[in-house]
């Protein structure tokens, strides 16, 4: 109860006193009212929001409760971020969709920006948009995926279609039904976690001191620091870890071949039933819990193919699966991807909509890059590539081998044309290109499909030993088994340490029978955890830092295919100890986001950085993978800026330096790719993508995918 309900009022507590009602204005970085922002946005990350996260209407209340302005009939996502909640007005009967962002904060020129962000009554927000302070979406108006309220003054923008693709606009079961729902998903986490019951089990029902009578402080720790009972703490996060996601993934999987069922292209089902089949998926393959099983048998790898055929999707050979998963509305049957196709990170594919189902083919070499969203009814074909930040509208057809990124207008942008029967030379006239081939013809890999990574791992044409995936996984397991020791240490080492220190350090020697007062066991159980937790900051510190030393060296520019360079192994070793980083809901960095610290850390790793520099304050997702490849002049302010020194475009993996000059300033959800020099004094606006190689010129202001300039440099 006081977690569900009393930790988030405690944040509404801490909100009001300790910054009160957010004024808009420019702050001083590092000033007064900077670190007091700083501290409450620390809070809300940490505390969470509770039971109020577990309904739309509960969460609306809860940020009413914090100063937002939400209307009647308003839909907010759990993963939409809502932050400086009395600078954000939400309309009646808006919908804000998954990974959206609608927050006051931003970055400007070494300061800290606070403004107004609004989104219009019967307005829609898409997943991976952003409303930027001082911006606004009118009444009426529907911002879809992958786009920025800069954009708003497009048609195809804003759009009424656009709302068809907003989850919260889809139509959902009846009370009744959702109950029922609600108690199959709980079944469901409850057999998950049959091990972990059995490992507390044990715990507490081992004969040692079983008949401890518990009527004293003394007695409670006597039982708790038995040494025996080490390997069933311990047991308890391993089976957490490792048995609870793949009990979950098999519950899931016979749930879907029994209840659920197969999903077909076309209508959209409205029986309570349908909406039922629905609602089940969305929950059950949710990205965390498919993430979670792909961490344990190789993120890349063929293992994660067959969990999506057990799921219903049509899947080739030698995919390239991404490190973080892709976000996918869960109609697997209707997903169909071909030999040697590539992933990049943290990109969006979507089925359906909120009035029909459609298939989504990916033909055999496609590569979908980092952060894309992918429409219902869209075909990538063989050998083409939507790049970083790329829309692939709903029912579009990317021609074989041509090249698309980024969006303009609701539009990818298009490089090259690839194989077409015409003289196609732009978007418009390439999406309405006949597919005359069968496309099943398409999905079957050759010679030109073949990827570096395909070379290496499964037809065994490297230069160099590729660990075969019966080594890797049992790697995964050890470095995994490590990472939940480190992180159960400091709970442990603070029960061992509150006994010695209360009642003597040689076990033999303890007299137990001495009562504290309850003040004085909390201070000292709070001194032990302390003490802990720093020891467990410099076991990640020592952990992370000497396994890139050790793996990777010195990173340097150059081409590093899987076929001819040993390093994309290693990398992938690397990040398997940097989840080390990664505490339940938060990573370690998360705390340092925004201060002197965070330049430290960086710095550790090879990065070059100036001073006074104001990193990440919201965040970064992902923060940099390359930082020696990274320089950062003096006064710099990157808010969750995605800082990317590699490219992987059809699996031939390249490094580049980039370099951002003394003042530059990059704000949220902005891209700088390989290669580019962002001058001195020069600013990214929200939701920008610069293009690898590019130079943004002294003092110049730039917006969108592609970035261009929108204000020359004086």
């Amino acid at each position: 109860i006081f977690i569900g309900f009393g930790v988030p009022l405690l944040f509404v507590f801490i909100k009001w006193s300790v910054i009160g009602r957010y004024d808009a204005g420019r702050y001083p970085v590092y000033g007064s009212y900077y670190l007091r922002w700083w501290f409450v946005d620390v809070c809300r990350k940490m505390f969470g929001r509770g039971i109020f996260g577990s309904h739309g209407r509960l969460l609306s209340f809860y940020y009413r409760l914090l100063g937002a302005k939400i209307g009647a009939g308003a839909k907010i996502s759990t993963s939409c971020e809502i932050a400086e909640f009395d600078l954000v007005t939400i309309g009646e009967f808006a919908a804000l969709d998954p990974d959206s962002v609608c927050r006051g904060f931003g970055v400007d020129n070494g300061c800290m920006l606070l403004g107004s962000v609004s989104v219009g009554n019967d307005s829609s927000l898409g997943t991976k948009s952003i409303v930027a302070p001082n911006t606004q979406i009118p009444d009426g108006l529907h911002l879809g995926p992958q786009m920025s309220s800069y954009d708003t003054g497009f048609e195809k923008c804003v759009h009424p279609r656009n709302a068809t693709y907003n989850k919260m606009k889809f139509p959902s079961p009846n009370t009744t039904f959702t109950l029922i729902g609600t108690a199959i998903v709980c079944l469901v986490r409850v057999c998950s976690q049959i091990p972990m019951l059995m490992v507390w089990y044990c715990l507490l029902t081992v004969p040692w001191l079983s008949d401890q009578k518990f009527d004293t402080v003394g007695h409670a720790f006597q039982w708790l620091c038995d040494f025996r009972r080490i390997p069933l703490y311990l047991g308890i996060r391993y089976s957490k870890k490792f048995c609870e996601p793949v009990l979950f993934m098999f519950a899931s999987i016979v749930l879907k071949r029994t209840l659920i069922g197969k999903f077909e292209a076309g209508p959209r089902g409205t029986s309570q039933y349908q909406l039922l089949r629905y609602w089940l998926t969305n929950e059950l393959f949710q990205k965390d819990q498919v993430q979670a099983v792909t961490d344990l048998i190789g993120r890349h790898f063929e293992l994660v193919s067959c969990l999506y055929r057990l799921l219903g999707a049509k899947v080739g050979k030698r995919v390239f699966w991404p490190g973080t998963h892709i976000k996918f509305s869960g109609e697997y049957d209707l997903l169909e991807i071909g030999d040697d196709v590539v992933f990049g990170s943290r990109s969006t594919i979507m089925c359906g909509s909120s009035d029909r189902l459609e298939k989504v083919v990916l033909c055999a070499g496609a590569n979908v890059a980092d952060n894309c969203v992918v429409l219902p009814g869209a075909t990538i074909g063989k050998n083409a590539v939507l790049g970083a930040y790329g829309l692939c509208p709903a029912n579009w057809f990317l021609q074989e081998s041509s090249l698309w990124f980024g969006s303009s207008a609701g539009e990818p942008i298009m490089l090259s044309n690839g194989v077409t029967d015409g003289n196609a030379t732009n978007s418009s006239e390439v999406k309405h290109l006949c597919k005359l081939e069968s496309i099943s013809e398409k999905m079957n890999g050759d010679a030109s499909t073949l990827r570096p990574f395909g070379k290496a791992f499964y037809k065994h044409e490297a230069t160099y030993f590729v660990l075969p995936l019966w080594l890797l996984i049992p790697m995964t397991i050890a470095i995994a088994l490590l990472v939940c020791t480190v992180h159960a240490f400091p709970l442990i080492g603070a029960i061992h340490l509150s006994g010695a220190i209360l009642y003597g350090a040689p076990i033999s020697m303890r007299n137990y029978s001495y009562n504290y007062s309850f003040v004085t066991v909390l201070l000292v159980m709070m001194y032990s955890y302390c003490l802990t937790h720093f020891v467990r900051l410099v076991m990640w510190v020592v952990i992370e830092i000497g396994a890139k030393r050790v793996l990777i060296g010195q990173r340097k520019k150059g081409v590093y295919n899987w076929d001819t360079s040993s390093y994309a192994q290693r990398w992938e070793i690397l990040q398997l100890f940097q989840k080390i980083r990664k505490m339940k809901r938060h990573s370690i960095l998360d705390f340092l986001t925004g201060t002197p610290l965070m330049a430290t850390f960086f710095r550790l790793h090879g990065c070059k950085i100036g001073n006074n520099c104001c990193l990440w304050p919201t965040g970064g997702d992902p923060f940099p993978v390359e930082p020696e490849l990274i320089t950062i002049g003096d006064r710099c302010a990157i808010d969750d800026g995605r800082l990317v020194c590699h490219l992987n475009t059809r699996g031939n993996f390249e490094l580049s330096p980039l370099v951002l000059e003394d003042d530059v300033t990059i704000r949220r959800l902005s891209k700088i790719q390989k290669g580019c020099v962002v001058e001195r004094g020069s600013m990214v606006l929200e939701h920008s993508l610069v293009m690898t190689g590019e130079t943004v010129e002294a003092g110049s202001v730039w917006q969108g995918t592609p970035a261009v300039c929108l204000q020359a440099g004086v």
